[in-house]
């Protein structure tokens, strides 16, 4: 009863910590707000005076620029890091990631597809997206199956070779678009960042994520019997292939939602996962609501470094490389990796 006190305590605490971090954010960037300013937009908001609070300059700040993009970050890390967590338990593999998987490049081809060969409309980049990103995670997954003995190894390899063959199509791509008006905001966008985001692209990515969340906490308790393998969870009555399906379609899901919002984030999806797995354990009750609130704190920390460290805003994907990397690099060293054989 300690343990599982121990472990609610944990998530209540990241969860504290994301709704502080929110709460500073937003006074972060170029715009300062003044003392005077919040007083007056305290006053107007709680007295629910609208249109005295819309001739504030800091309020159109803040609602239009700041908070879309302070919510839409705290999505986009919570879909990554639960997306990670149900990838390394349907596959049992620690190195399994949006990213080793192929689906963060699958999903990015799909986003250059979307702005060359549609109106541009963002619809049509998620649409895209998402069908590149599921086409790619097929493509390992099938592929990894094709030899003779299965094992994870045979997973990491597949998932390169067709991140590998993704990447190339997308650089086919980036060749033959008009160097002055298609290929920077191909780039651009795929490099990651949060400087575009308004609330056209949080109302389009919220319902995503959490539809794919729900299911994947719904099923918490049949991707529990996964850490025992498939055929110990088939003998126990759980339908593997089926809970498979929906899990990697879910989480395929919400992850090319991510990258149609916010471009290619790294690490986050194979970082975290392991964190949380460190500090409340296994068992997806808790594994799965401490992965989503601990890398939507992280990716929004990242965020405030990636918009105020310079005067020009750093690509995200830099700052989550920079410290994503060497941090998997120590896991692997420790042997911290918890709960993994």
């Amino acid at each position: 009863m300690a343990i599982i006190e121990k472990e609610k305590n944990i998530i209540k605490l990241i969860i504290l910590a994301l709704l502080i971090l929110i709460t500073i954010s937003i006074f972060i960037g170029n715009y300062d707000f003044s003392l005077a300013e919040i007083k007056k937009i305290s006053f107007h908001l709680f007295n629910f005076s609208l249109e005295e609070l819309h001739s504030e300059a800091g309020w159109s700040v803040l609602y239009y620029i700041r908070l879309p993009r302070i919510l839409t970050v705290v999505l986009v890390g919570g879909a990554l890091s639960l997306s990670g967590a149900a990838y390394q338990n349907i596959f049992r593999n620690p190195l399994v990631s949006p990213d080793i998987l192929g689906v963060s490049a699958g999903a990015g081809l799909g986003v250059a597809l979307g702005l060359l060969y549609t109106d541009g409309s963002i619809l049509l980049v998620y649409l895209s997206a998402f069908i590149m990103g599921l086409l790619a995670v097929f493509l390992t997954y099938s592929l990894s199956r094709l030899a003779d003995s299965y094992n994870n190894m045979l997973m990491v390899l597949a998932g390169i070779v067709i991140a590998s063959l993704a990447n190339a199509l997308l650089s086919l791509l980036k060749y033959t678009a008009d160097p002055m008006e298609e290929l920077p905001g191909i780039v651009f966008y795929l490099m990651g960042g949060f400087a575009r985001i308004g609330w056209q692209e949080f109302y389009l990515l919220f319902p995503i994520i959490l539809i794919g969340g729900f299911v994947l906490l719904f099923l918490r308790w049949q991707l529990n019997l996964f850490t025992l393998g498939e055929e110990e969870a088939a003998s126990l009555g759980v339908d593997t292939e089926k809970i498979k399906l929906i899990s990697v379609i879910f989480s395929t899901m919400m992850v090319s939602a991510a990258v149609a919002a916010s471009g290619q984030v790294s690490w986050i999806g194979l970082v975290v996962p392991h964190i949380a797995r460190f500090l409340v354990g296994t068992k997806h009750k808790y594994l799965l609501p401490a992965s989503a609130a601990l890398g939507a704190f992280l990716l929004l920390l990242m965020d405030n470094f990636a918009r105020s460290i310079s005067g020009a805003e750093i690509p995200i994907s830099i700052i989550t490389a920079l410290i994503g990397a060497p941090f998997f690099a120590y896991l692997i060293l420790t042997r911290r990796e918890s709960g993994w054989s």
